[in-house]
This record gives C-alpha cells, sequence and structure tokens, in this order.
C-alpha cells in the first residue's frame, strides 16, 4: 500500500485509536462505546417504525442506544466510531429529509467554515443536487448532497456546545 498523504514512519499512526482488536480465534470484543465525541462519519438510516429498527439494532446485532429524541431518532453505537443513526420515515412528516425516498444516507463531518463552500461547489457541478445548510435539533448544520451515484451525502458541522449545559446532561444521565 502506498499512502501518498503522509509519510510511511506515520501512515498507521492512527491504528492506535481503533476499537477493532487484534485478529485471532481469542480475539475478545470490546465493550459498546458510551463515550461522547465528535463523529467524523456514520450512517443514517430511515425507518417507519423506530422501535422495531431499535430492538433489531440493539437485541440483534449489539448496539446500545446512545441517544433517543423520541418519534423522531435513535442514535446506535456498537463500538468507538460505529454510529448509525435511525430516523423517522414516512410521507407527510414535514421535513423533506424524512419523506426521501432512499433507504439511508452517509453523513461527514465538516466545519462550518468549509459547508457552504461544498455545497456551492457541487451545485456548481450538479444544479439541483444540493439543499442549503440548515441548522438541526441534534447541534449541528446540515447539508444535503445527491451523488451522481445516487448516494445523498450529508455534510454535518457540528455547532459549538454550551460545555456546563452539556455537563449538566451528561451528569443527570449517569455519564
Amino acid at each position: 500500500m502506498d499512502n501518498h498523504d503522509q509519510p510511511k514512519a506515520t501512515a498507521y499512526a492512527g491504528a492506535g485509536i481503533s476499537p477493532v482488536p487484534e485478529p485471532g480465534k481469542g480475539a475478545e470484543p470490546p465493550e459498546p462505546y458510551r463515550g461522547i465525541y465528535l463523529m467524523p462519519m456514520f450512517m443514517c438510516l430511515y425507518s417507519e417504525d423506530l422501535d422495531e429498527s431499535e430492538v433489531f439494532w440493539t437485541q440483534g446485532l449489539g448496539f446500545i442506544n446512545l441517544y433517543t429524541m423520541p418519534g423522531m431518532m435513535i442514535h446506535l453505537r456498537r463500538w468507538a466510531f460505529q454510529d448509525v443513526l435511525i430516523r423517522k420515515s414516512g410521507s407527510n412528516t414535514g421535513d423533506p429529509d424524512t419523506d426521501m425516498e432512499s433507504i439511508g444516507s452517509l453523513s461527514v463531518a465538516v466545519t462550518e467554515k468549509q459547508i457552504s463552500k461544498i455545497v456551492d461547489a457541487c451545485e456548481r457541478l450538479r444544479p439541483g443536487s444540493t439543499s442549503a445548510p440548515l441548522r438541526k435539533p441534534w447541534n449541528s448544520l446540515e447539508a444535503r448532497i445527491h451523488t451522481p451515484e445516487g448516494l445523498i451525502l450529508i455534510l454535518t458541522a457540528a455547532l459549538a456546545v454550551d460545555k456546563q449545559k452539556a455537563q449538566v446532561y451528561l451528569n443527570s444521565h449517569g455519564q
């Protein structure tokens, strides 16, 4: 493998943060990760039945419910960096994000400074393929981009957090 972006000495420096255990028959899986971090990338799926989805993902696939916005979304996680958001879908929800015909989307973290520039560049390349960045209730600024392959790519810029309020929330939820 040739990594053109980094010198060979640092090409695998990120392996130390991976939750994946060393391969082998005796490898023990890590426990689900309950910490809070800014997600670099995650899958977003849409479900008409959030309860059914939660049962399948938690009892079948071993994910935990990290956070719920009742009737809107569940945030599931297995190991660190294995995050899945499942959002309520269906027609007539009044939200273009949930009325879409796609089975899901891929969300990629960007900065507030980048989001409009990326949207503008994609709109120039494929007119009508983007949405304007919008503030979401989960403390992010998001824009949708429809790629030529049919993927719905969500650019998500985390917004600044009131650290005092966040700590109160974490303390009240046993974190």
